[in-house]
């Protein structure tokens, strides 16, 4: 829940120094602490983003970053104001060009704050953004269960167990890294002095075997441990298609065309005409004319 903070504390926490502002090396961008009076109302500048920790511990500072547009055809002044629970904290004038945009930055000292839930936000005389932001200690991690090694390309699970040391309800982001690089996180939200456990499942495919440093972060805590990497099994390489117990097209069991069972046109069983088994005319069966015998006549 978001307490509300009396103006006292914010007035207090001006007189100690409470919070700067920053204009980063942007063209165009002019930090200065003057009166938004001196400026035209309604500037047509707008908030496009703001980039804020969601969680800031006690007596230390936190950045605040906001973008910030001209839609104009012409060049406006604007004076970008950063409040803390509604309470204007800082001013910086910023001059833009038509269509120029540029980064505004705070630096939010925490000190003096009492821990708690809050809204900030900037804002121009046209637009604005708001964020929450808990005032709190960080989690600590309490214990840390992993396992020693793994084979590439599997999954490994890490377990945390994590405590929330203040008195309200927080959300923090807890993170495991594997070599120093962070591959997950998550958001815990965990009530006063609770603790809770968070998991992370972590895929290895494409981490090269080797001996690495893993961890788990909290905001300010944390803890390490090792764990080896070791190569996959060898997979048996199937054959290349060249190589398969099928034979090659030359060397099928079908013989070609010139081995063919049937013979040649000129070899066939038939006899050529001039070998027909009828005799020629000249050799009939039936005598020449002559020699018929004749009869007497009776």
């Amino acid at each position: 829940m978001i307490q509300t903070r009396t103006l006292a504390v914010l007035v207090a926490l001006l007189v100690v120094g409470g919070l700067t502002a920053q204009v980063g090396a942007v063209p165009g961008v002019t930090a200065q602490q003057e009166s938004p009076l001196e400026q035209a109302a309604n500037t047509g500048v707008t908030v496009d983003s703001l980039t804020a920790p969601q969680s800031v511990a006690p007596n230390s500072t936190a950045d605040v970053a906001a973008t910030v547009t001209n839609n104009q055809n012409t060049a406006v002044t604007e004076s970008v104001e950063f409040r803390f629970d509604g309470a204007v904290v800082d001013r910086t004038l910023v001059t833009l060009e038509s269509d120029e945009s540029a980064t505004v930055q705070f630096s939010a000292d925490t000190t003096g704050i009492e821990p708690g839930d809050y809204r900030h936000g900037v804002f121009t005389s046209d637009d604005g953004q708001v964020a929450a932001v808990t005032i709190s200690d960080s989690f600590t991690l309490e214990s840390l269960d992993a396992p020693t090694n793994a084979t590439a390309g599997d999954n490994i699970t890490v377990d945390a167990t994590v405590a929330n040391p203040n008195d309200l309800n927080t959300t923090q982001t807890v993170e495991f890294r594997l070599g120093g690089q962070p591959l997950a996180s998550e958001s815990v939200s965990l009530d006063a002095n609770e603790s809770g456990d968070v998991t992370f499942t972590v895929d290895t495919t494409g981490v090269e075997p080797d001996t690495y440093i893993h961890s788990v972060f909290t905001r300010d805590d944390g803890a390490f441990a090792e764990i080896t990497i070791e190569p996959a099994a060898d997979v048996p390489e199937e054959p290349p298609a060249n190589e398969t117990e099928e034979p090659p097209a030359d060397e099928t069991e079908e013989p070609p065309a010139n081995e063919t069972e049937e013979p040649p046109a000129n070899e066939t069983e038939e006899p050529p005409a001039d070998e027909t088994e009828e005799p020629p005319a000249d050799e009939t069966e039936e005598p020449p004319a002559n020699e018929l015998k004749s009869r007497p006549p009776t």
